[in-house]
């Protein structure tokens, strides 16, 4: 990690880098000094609601956690990104605009708060349908909710 590069090793809580999140169809790599790990991939603004980036992640415990996705902000980004979230009580589907500079350490968006059992996969799924623009993803993190 370079000086000032934000790993997703070094974050609370759990988090996913882009690298390891399974991808459908083709990504393109690219690097920013504001990405998770220094890098990130975008969708190529093509072949709309054929790509998907699924993060499967295990929580340790039942419990609440806040779910966050990092993204490198650009003007020629969508507006419209449907983020799909797993959790114990079914899936919660949150538009993400990635014009808009993230507004958590200038990284990271809340997804919101959501209830996950241990031992079941915690998921959240970026996809490219219909979007007007761009598609990035970098990092999800889930953070414990006291």
């Amino acid at each position: 990690a370079g000086p000032g590069e934000v790993t997703a090793a070094r974050l609370p809580g759990i988090a996913m880098d882009d690298e390891d999140a399974k991808l459908t169809g083709a990504w393109q790599m690219s690097s920013s000094p504001k990405a998770v790990d220094g890098s990130y991939q975008h969708d190529l603004n093509a072949n709309k609601g054929l790509k998907t980036a699924r993060y499967e992640m295990k929580v340790p415990t039942d419990g609440r956690y806040e779910v966050r996705f990092s993204y490198v902000p650009f003007n020629n980004r969508a507006t419209n990104i449907p983020v799909l979230i797993v959790h114990a009580k079914g899936t919660a589907t949150i538009m993400v605009n990635e014009r808009v500079a993230p507004p958590i350490d200038g990284r990271f968006v809340s997804l919101g708060t959501y209830k996950f059992r241990a031992g079941k996969a915690a998921e959240v799924i970026v996809k490219n349908d219909d979007t007007d623009g761009y598609v990035a993803v970098d990092a999800v993190q889930l953070l414990p909710v006291k």
